[in-house]
């Protein structure tokens, strides 16, 4: 909405591909992903949103939170693929750069809402353009409305990054 708001034209697909079963998820994913390329060529930034899930050893569950405006917002944390396990992904640097630039924006703003950045040696569907990125916002451990408000703050300053 935020984006949209912004005049960035946006394609919201909530299809969970996780199901039956996690393994798979990517390369189910992979099929949405190139099928809105496909029908949609101007994509050029593509976003996977998830939670985060951190259990503590006694089974409870970790909270990124940090306070915002007085509000509880949970942290946000970009995860970004390489080709380090050999999967095809030559450009993954720019998925990188585009994630470091969105974090620096984001941390001028609001220096405690961003997690550091996970740069990964799998793919995680990365190689489809040359800005994308995992966004895990919170935890499992937040609420539904930390989630929302950290997402909100952030998707804010990067649309107003994409912008530019």
């Amino acid at each position: 909405k935020i984006f949209n708001a912004m005049g960035i034209e946006t394609i919201h697909d909530t299809k969970l591909h996780d199901v039956p079963s996690f393994n798979g998820s990517y390369s189910n994913s992979l099929k949405t992903v190139e099928e809105k390329i496909k029908q949609y060529p101007s994509i050029q930034i593509v976003f996977d949103i998830h939670r985060d899930s951190v259990v503590y050893a006694d089974e409870t569950k970790a909270r990124a939170v940090t306070e915002i405006n007085g509000r509880p917002a949970a942290q946000l944390m970009f995860v970004v693929g390489t080709d380090a396990r050999g999967l095809y992904h030559p450009n993954w640097q720019e998925n990188m750069k585009f994630a470091v630039h969105m974090q620096n924006a984001i941390n001028q703003k609001y220096p405690s809402l961003m997690r550091y950045i996970n740069l990964r040696t799998e793919r995680f569907n990365g190689h489809t353009t040359g800005a994308s990125m995992i966004i895990e916002v919170g935890t499992s451990g937040n609420s539904l409305n930390e989630a929302i408000y950290g997402a909100t703050l952030a998707a804010q300053v990067i649309a107003e990054e994409i912008k530019k």
